[in-house]
């Protein structure tokens, strides 16, 4: 794993660390992302210094080629059945402003239709996967707080990182022609008139006399 960060970031340390600053002042929260080679999807980690959470989460396009909800919540619970669930939980993410909805883990491995809305009937475009990590009156301990980060990124990457496959468009299909649609049309080729041919010339002849001048 690696830190993913944006260019400003790279190449500009001072910025970074002014604008991971602004974000804890204002919304009490720090962000990093981890880019792991040939994985799903980066993962993400936050703590929460106001809920006193570590959350670790990475997040799947839905497969397009699947038109209802249950379907799609069917791929991604197929690939977690082993995973543990405790602490575990999936979002649906939907396009616009439709109701995104929540469950635990293992609700969803349960039933497909569990992340369902009676609010809406837009199937999800994406799922997030996440762990939370409820550190309670122990966030504000230094040695703990890195500790527990040092253990949630592994155990989050362990039971749901490396079994999560991202969604891959199926390739065109060749569908064959009807053999009753082929017949036809070789049927109506049939009828049609043929070119008119061009006879070749006729010799010239010659009249015969019949011994008149």
């Amino acid at each position: 794993m690696k830190l993913k960060l944006p260019r400003a970031h790279r190449t500009d340390p001072v910025v970074r660390l002014k604008e991971d600053c602004d974000l804890l002042a204002k919304q009490k929260v720090l962000n990093c992302c981890l880019e792991v080679p040939d994985a799903a999807a980066d993962l993400n980690v936050t703590a929460d210094l106001t809920k006193r959470t570590i959350v670790c989460s990475m997040r799947l396009a839905a497969p397009q080629d699947k038109k209802r909800s249950s379907a799609r919540v069917n791929w991604l619970a197929k690939q977690l059945t082993r995973a543990e669930t405790e602490s575990m939980f999936v979002k649906a993410v939907r396009p616009g402003r439709a109701e995104e909805t929540q469950e635990t883990l293992a609700r969803v491995l349960e039933d497909a239709t569990a992340l369902e809305s009676p609010a809406t009937d837009v199937v999800p475009s994406a799922f997030e996967i996440f762990y939370m990590a409820d550190l309670g009156h122990r966030f504000a301990g230094n040695k703990i707080f890195i500790e527990e980060l040092e253990k949630a990124v592994p155990h989050f990457y362990q039971q749901v990182g490396q079994r999560l496959r991202a969604w891959v468009a199926p390739p065109p299909k060749l569908h064959r022609r009807d053999p009753a649609a082929q017949m036809d049309d070789e049927a109506d080729e049939s009828l049609e008139p043929a070119a008119a041919e061009v006879p070749p010339s006729a010799p010239h002849l010659t009249k015969i006399g019949t011994g008149q001048a």
